[in-house]
């Protein structure tokens, strides 16, 4: 009895196991608009978070200032069922803070990809750490991590954290 215990019990812990490693390598990203994600099974959680958000106001300003619709655009890589503490809300905050900058959704891609090794079209332009991840281009180039910058920021001065809007500041000005 004890040994079909055993072998039930590493039976269920190799499920688990085989069911979180990552196994994109032959998954393609899927493109998605706004409207799209919002009513996608797994991106529930984006619109609750979206009106949950209110960018700093000082922000948006300053990203009107420093947007240039010739040369910048953004690129989203978004993970559905994101339960990262934190990171979840940076993919809403990001379209909350451009929908208030007046900055057209035309100007932004979005993915969604189960895992970062999901092929994509910026592969080897953009190295994709983590979801979600965004990007801003200058003139079809990555120039600027907001997602890295933001979390390397903030993980490094947890007593002050930077908001998704000073992050995009920084990367405009790139």
């Amino acid at each position: 009895m004890q040994r079909v215990i055993k072998y039930t019990f590493l039976l269920v812990v190799s499920v688990i196991i085989a069911s979180c490693s990552d196994t994109g390598n032959n998954v393609t990203a899927e493109k998605m608009t706004i409207q799209q994600l919002a009513v996608t099974p797994g991106y529930t959680w984006f619109n609750f978070e979206f009106n949950q958000y209110t960018p700093d106001s000082f922000a948006i300003t300053e990203i009107k200032k420093e947007y240039n619709a010739d040369a910048h655009s953004f690129v989203i890589f978004a993970k559905p069922s994101c339960s990262c503490p934190g990171k979840h809300k940076q993919t809403p905050e990001f379209v909350k803070t451009l929908d208030l900058s007046q900055i057209p959704m035309d100007k932004c891609q979005i993915y969604s990809m189960a895992s970062v090794s999901n092929n994509h079209p910026f592969k080897g332009a953009i190295e994709i750490k983590e979801l979600p991840t965004i990007v801003v281009l200058k003139n079809g180039v990555p120039v600027f991590s907001v997602t890295d910058t933001l979390n390397s920021l903030n993980d490094n001065n947890p007593n002050n954290p930077m908001t998704i809007e000073q992050t995009l500041i920084m990367g405009l000005m790139k």
